[in-house]
């Protein structure tokens, strides 16, 4: 019987030694994962976001994507940014991780990063971030019913 892959590892399937970005890696990997049937439509909307926007002068593209995700996964339909609180609270806690792991969000500076093991630091901070989103969306799917099936898949 073949093991389950965890996201991380699917994310560095699709991230380490290709030609993807942090993004694209993200966004393929966690639609994959937890079989979210997004459109070519929607991986296009994502795939400038690596590499800090493509610049390296903004936010890391795979915790944009992330943060794509988790709304996704948390918001009802119809539902705004105001109604939802449990969207939130898990992005804050999303970016607490990152800030109080790296001290920033934006790409050039963690780049800056010399992680021992890993060639890129990119490579060490998306599989960290990414540990981190499956946590946070594991235990959301108690809060999160409209999403259980997926999760659970």
């Amino acid at each position: 019987m073949a093991e389950i892959m965890k996201l991380y590892e699917l994310v560095n399937q699709y991230h380490i030694d290709t030609e993807l970005t942090c993004a694209e890696a993200m966004f393929i990997a966690c639609n994959e994962y937890y079989q979210l049937n997004l459109s070519e439509e929607t991986r296009k909307m994502f795939s400038l976001m690596g590499i800090g926007m493509q610049t390296e002068h903004s936010c890391c593209g795979a915790f944009t994507v992330a943060v794509g995700i988790i709304g996704l996964m948390t918001t009802e339909d119809g539902q705004t940014n105001v109604d939802n609180s449990e969207g939130y609270r898990l992005v804050t806690e999303l970016t607490d991780f990152m800030l109080g792991s790296y001290g920033t969000l934006h790409c050039v500076e963690l780049q800056k990063w010399g992680i021992v093991g890993y060639k890129n630091p990119c490579h060490a901070i998306v599989e960290e971030l990414t540990k981190k989103l499956e946590e946070l969306l594991t235990d959301c799917r108690f809060l999160c019913p409209k999403n259980i099936e997926q999760i659970d898949s």
